[in-house]
């Protein structure tokens, strides 16, 4: 769908040749509403780059009153794996490989594969916001946020850094109004091979070591 922000229509490509989902960019502590076009008052508006819907997105302002509104939020979480593929125990998986005629293929370590590759993912999301006015008739909103989230398995991350600012002044007793917005937003995202990884640690051999004790492959 075509996603306009603030009035603003963003198309893949568009902006600095990005090819991304616009929404990964946004703080969603910035959004003051969204509104989901999928009929043909939408095409209308925005023409054909809306043959598969618009979403509209409105993002927070300055306030008038008179105090100077601060806000700060931030969650901390942790997750982890709950279960996994049931596994021959290192003894099972030798009697099998013995029964099969490959137990000169054995080592002699004791290598439980699933622990080598997940990890209890902490995650945090952090958000900052100023608002009020500089005058009456120019009020004001500034934001920034951190966020990130590992994955439960090993080097799996995403980080995003985001800011906003927002001015709304207006003049001739609210007649004639202006809307100023900048935004800026840095995503990084690491992934892990996580199906190849799970399905490696599954099938591997108990019965060798993580470490090779040599130089090659960084000793692994």
């Amino acid at each position: 769908p075509l996603i306009v922000i603030d009035g603003v229509p963003l198309e893949s490509g568009g902006v600095g040749g990005m090819e991304v989902n616009f929404l990964s960019l946004m703080n969603p502590n910035d959004i003051e509403s969204m509104t989901v076009l999928k009929d043909a008052s939408s095409t209308a508006i925005y023409g054909s780059r809306a043959s598969n819907g618009v979403i509209i997105i409105t993002t927070k302002k300055g306030t008038r009153s008179d105090k100077l509104d601060i806000a700060f939020t931030s969650t901390l979480s942790l997750q982890s794996k709950t279960k996994t593929a049931e596994m021959l125990t290192r003894e099972q998986f030798i009697q099998t490989a013995t029964a099969a005629g490959h137990a000169a293929l054995l080592g002699e370590a004791t290598t439980d594969w699933n622990d080598q590759i997940y990890q209890t993912a902490f995650g945090t999301d952090n958000n900052l916001s100023i608002s009020g006015r500089f005058t009456k008739s120019f009020p004001f909103r500034v934001s920034l946020g951190y966020y990130n989230q590992d994955g439960i398995v090993k080097t799996d991350n995403a980080t995003r850094y985001t800011a906003n600012i927002s001015l709304s002044p207006s003049f001739l007793d609210d007649h004639l109004k202006f809307t100023f917005n900048a935004k800026g937003a840095i995503n990084r995202n690491q992934y892990a091979p996580a199906g190849q990884a799970i399905y490696n640690a599954t099938v591997g051999d108990p019965t060798r070591p993580v470490y090779s004790g040599n130089d090659a492959f960084g000793g692994y």
